[in-house]
């Protein structure tokens, strides 16, 4: 179950499978629109309510603080959404950036979110065995089909501890390492294989802070933009991985511009980032 909640003051949204960490992510947010309505009063901390009449104070600072957190809360908590899904931000399709070391926890829940309720999940990465692990252990069952493209020179040897036998699993091998011109010929290609109206597909590209690194920047934007465009016209549901640490705010930014939605993928929740 995922919940969703945004604010009505600055559109600040979080996804999260968890009720504790929901409401640690509202009380902090709206704390940080209001902390300038708790006062001191002699030895006293209180506070006043900005949308209502309530007012509190309290000898503690930290219990003063918690209490305004919590009746602020309470103000909100009816626009907590339960059961959604990013997707549904995007009527279910779309490109999505993920701001997120690509080996980080919160990329590995987001690859998770963003493959479940797809029939094919192809993967982009370097790193096919442990793409092809987290699936294993995260998914209640197996996609129909799981497809990885990769430049990596035997992608699957040291994989022994999962099953692989009764898997639909395809390994697409890249001999031209990660040149930007086969490998969006390639994940095309792939896409067209198995693009069809009643068939939800995924596709995670993990290789995005790679190729930025290792090409020029106006040749990367032109791929993307390409891609993303025929990841579109496909009706994927598709989502890139890129570490925002490796590189300056204006190259992001830049980046942002070709998807539909920008989040930054935390161990436990997922928050819409800022637009350029």
């Amino acid at each position: 179950m995922v919940h969703r909640w945004s604010c009505n003051e600055c559109g600040h949204t979080v996804w999260t499978g968890s009720k504790a960490a929901i409401r640690r992510s509202i009380h902090s947010h709206l704390f940080e629109h209001y902390q300038s309505n708790l006062y001191r009063e002699e030895f006293q901390t209180g506070w006043n309510c900005p949308r209502c009449s309530a007012s509190e104070i309290q000898h503690d600072v930290d219990d003063a603080v918690a209490s305004f957190k919590q009746h602020l809360f309470e103000h909100a908590e009816d626009r907590i959404q339960s059961g959604t899904h990013v997707a549904s931000d995007l009527s279910g399709t779309g490109n999505v950036l993920v701001l997120s070391g690509p080996d980080a926890p919160g990329a590995d829940n987001a690859r998770i979110h963003f493959g479940a309720p797809c029939d094919i999940v192809i993967l982009v990465t370097t790193n096919v065995v442990d793409r092809l692990r987290l699936l294993d252990d995260r998914f209640n069952e197996w996609p129909n089909r799981t497809i990885a493209i990769t430049p990596t020179n035997q992608p699957l040897a040291g994989m022994t501890d999962v099953d692989l036998r009764d898997v639909a699993v395809e390994v697409v091998k890249l001999n031209t390492g990660l040149a930007l011109p086969t490998l969006g010929e390639t994940i095309s290609r792939v896409v067209e294989e198995h693009n069809d109206p009643n068939v939800r597909l995924s596709v995670s590209f993990s290789v995005l802070s790679q190729i930025v690194a290792d090409n020029d920047l106006e040749q990367v934007f032109r791929f993307l933009h390409l891609l993303t465009s025929r990841l579109e016209g496909a009706g994927t549901l598709s989502h890139f991985y890129y570490n925002p640490k490796t590189t300056s705010g204006p190259t992001v930014n830049l980046l942002s511009e070709l998807f539909d939605l920008r989040i930054e993928a935390k161990p436990d929740r997922f928050v819409l980032a800022d637009t350029p």
